[in-house]
């Protein structure tokens, strides 16, 4: 019996070895580890189904996803398969490796967060078509933690070349502040012109719409400020006859509401601010099971050091909200953490470079501040839900 047939042998799931073993019962003259090899050798690549149309140009109003779809790769006739979706762009070896859950052979991405992808990842330019390449990567399945042991069998789908023309993602989408008497804390600024506290945080996902969640009480009033208008009376969103205009009375919670946790939803036209196309929009929210901290800190190098925190300030109004104002990042690493411990931190993803955009937590690795990303910024982040932004203040 060869090396790899051992090897085979001893990784391998059980279930798969039974299966193999019931395809070549009574043939009891034969190996049945030569049999292994021989059906899972007799393998066939998915084939992918062409989507309705090969060119695609996404804009900041782009909604919807890019559906994909493939037959089954082939491992013998009954042997099951994991799958990749794999992204790759003409003239670079960068690409984008996306898991497929198992047991599926489609998938949906997300306009917006394929753009972000596309720009920041495959490095394609803004608004210049690009060919970018699909395949799918199929693997038999075998025991988690196993698969590497099954690479001798990966199959690659021919690839299905489409024309991609992104949006530069990395521009910074126009701010917006709610200003107004929101919760009735104590201290709490409610009608300052210049309160850019309560920022709205731009969906990765949508390039619609906007997001603040935090506690308001019952009466809560307020306007929305655009980023040019903090500092004066002007140009500012309120509602009138039920639509948000820029001479509208305050804008308050359904008549009705109890005082609570609300997400608040706004959503507008990136492009220029039409008021006409502008909705808000108020949903109830949960966050009994959600802990209030005392502190947040920037600890890292980026920051002081692994040792002391830079710390945010709380917002007055709302305690799960944390504002740096003004602070310097150096080159260097950094995460978020909760009350100057690790009980609970937050940090971007592997392939995150540092986020000087919208986002929301959802992995644990350091952050990394490049030389030319070094510098002077307003930090928002949230601690109910990980939306944070950095805005760069020094360009």
């Amino acid at each position: 019996m060869t090396q790899t047939m051992n090897r085979i042998y001893h990784l391998a799931s059980a279930t798969l070895v039974a299966l193999i073993l019931s395809l070549v019962a009574g043939c009891s003259t034969e190996d049945p580890m030569e049999s292994f090899d021989a059906v899972l050798s007799s393998k066939s690549p998915a084939v992918l189904d062409q989507p309705a149309s090969s060119e695609l140009t996404i804009t900041p109003e782009s909604s919807g996803t890019l559906d994909l779809s493939w037959s089954a790769a082939k491992y013998g006739d009954k042997i099951p398969a994991t799958y990749t979706v794999i992204l790759s762009r003409e003239g670079s070896d960068k690409r984008l490796d996306i898991p497929v859950p198992a047991g599926t052979r489609q998938i949906s991405l997300p306009l917006q967060e394929l753009n972000k992808r596309l720009v920041t990842e495959l490095e394609m330019e803004g608004d210049t078509p690009g060919k970018v390449s699909v395949t799918v990567e199929a693997l038999p399945l075998a025991d988690k933690g196993n698969d590497h042991a099954l690479e001798t069998y990966k199959t690659t789908s021919a690839p299905l070349e489409l024309t991609i023309t992104p949006f530069f993602a990395t521009s910074r989408p126009d701010l917006y502040f709610l200003v107004g008497n929101l919760s009735g804390r104590d201290g709490a600024p409610v009608w300052k012109e210049k309160n850019n506290d309560h920022l709205l945080f731009a969906d990765d996902n949508n390039a619609l719409a906007y997001h603040y969640y935090g506690y308001l009480k019952a009466d809560a009033a307020f306007k929305i400020f655009p980023e040019a208008s903090i500092g004066a009376w002007k140009n500012i969103l309120g509602l009138k006859d039920g639509k948000l205009d820029m001479n509208g009375d305050d804008i308050k919670l359904p008549a009705g509401s109890a005082a609570g946790y609300y997400h608040v939803t706004f959503t507008v036209n990136r492009g220029k601010l039409d008021p006409a196309q502008a909705t808000i929009s108020f949903t109830s929210i949960d966050v009994s099971s959600k802990p209030t901290f005392d502190k947040i800190g920037i600890i890292g190098t980026a920051g002081i050091d692994w040792d002391h925190d830079l710390f945010l300030e709380q917002s007055k109004t709302e305690p799960h909200l944390w504002i740096g104002r003004e602070i310097v990042l150096k080159e260097g690493d950094f995460k978020l953490r909760a009350n100057a411990a690790w009980a609970k931190s937050w940090g971007g993803q592997e392939k995150d470079q540092f986020p000087t955009d919208f986002g929301i937590v959802s992995g644990g690795e350091n952050w990394k501040v490049t030389a030319k990303e070094a510098g002077k910024y307003n930090v928002y982040f949230n601690d109910l839900t990980g939306n944070y932004f950095f805005q760069k203040l020094d360009k």
